[in-house]
């Protein structure tokens, strides 16, 4: 059954929402951690997770519909959401942290292995085998990353290690996130996750962040208050929201949209840092190589997964045929 208009509206404004708060996340995480100093990538992820939770206490505590099934979502999903906590919030930090030490750009060419990734796990945890076209596309895209990360290796070893440990982490929550969304305790949806998740990213988070950055976070408070809390409060409010959307978007697409639309979010993202933080200036003729080659890979292996997962169509039945006897 097709999607009613209602859906298809609602589907587009998840699509636009999502490109656009991942975007704005991601400059103003590169901007105010890589290029401007506020060096504690950490505290602000941890204080992201726990805001977010806050932020959506009053909804899901005093509306009835959510309250009333805070026991049951507890005790029948609680592994999958403690799971998807803290793989959410230990990848979203490794990206974060990546930021301090390497482009935007960069990071986002690495992030665009994901389907290798999944296909990788799809193999292990689900037994299933892509088809050679598939094989073929994820192979390509592997050599473009390969092309595009080998001169940066030699800079930002620590940043790509980071981002490369977020990528395999996302690719593992994004699919646990699809099957306890629509758990034993019935369908969660993206406030449910983000204010059921948010907690315990955030106790996951802030043993580490207190140990390797509390020094940095209270210099940055001394120095430049203003700047430290108005980043931190402006980020955690994008965050929220960007959070919501996320979810929301996981729940809405299908696996295949969700991997268009990465690829999609990614090629902006490019675009949007040459463009406002001047990167991609310095790249050498082979990281724009690999970064052609792995895109072009990545929208083959999309379009291959897009088209074999189209359901045939149906077949008309066949009028019999009666067999007439001869003059």
């Amino acid at each position: 059954m097709g999607k009613s208009a209602s859906e298809m509206l609602f589907s587009i404004f998840i699509i636009f929402a999502y490109l656009g708060l991942n975007s704005f996340l991601n400059l103003l995480n590169r901007w105010a951690l890589g290029l401007y100093g506020l060096k504690f990538p950490l505290i602000m992820t941890a204080a992201h997770m726990i805001f977010g939770s806050c932020a959506l206490a009053p909804l899901m505590l005093l509306r009835d519909e959510y309250s009333s099934r805070h026991a049951a979502v507890m005790r029948n999903d609680w592994k999958g959401l403690a799971m998807i906590a803290v793989m959410n919030g230990v990848q979203i930090a490794c990206n974060n942290a990546s930021l301090t030490v390497m482009e935007l750009s960069m990071n986002q060419v690495i992030r665009a292995s994901v389907p290798v990734m999944v296909a990788m796990l799809a193999v292990c945890i689900e037994h299933k085998v892509p088809s050679k076209g598939e094989v073929a596309c994820l192979v390509v895209v592997s050599i473009g990353v390969m092309l595009a990360v080998w001169e940066e290796s030699r800079n930002a070893v620590m940043g790509i290690a980071l981002t490369m440990l977020s990528t395999v982490m996302q690719s593992i929550q994004m699919s646990i996130s699809g099957r306890v969304m629509s758990g034993r305790s019935g369908k969660l949806n993206s406030f449910q996750m983000t204010f059921y998740t948010g907690p315990l990213a955030f106790v996951t988070l802030l043993p580490m962040a207190l140990a390797t950055e509390y020094n940095i976070f209270a210099e940055s408070l001394v120095y430049r208050p203003a700047a430290t809390l108005g980043f931190l409060l402006g980020s955690c409010m994008v965050a929220v929201v960007y959070n919501v959307v996320l979810f929301q978007s996981i729940h809405t697409l299908s696996s295949v949209g969700t991997a268009i639309l990465g690829n999609i979010k990614i090629v902006c993202l490019l675009f949007l840092s040459s463009l406002l933080l001047g990167e991609l200036g310095s790249w050498s003729a082979n990281q724009y190589l690999g970064c052609l080659v792995t895109f072009i890979a990545a929208f083959c292996y999309s379009y291959i997964k897009a088209t074999a997962s189209r359901p045939a169509p149906p077949v008309a039945p066949q009028p019999d045929q009666k067999t007439g006897g001869g003059n």
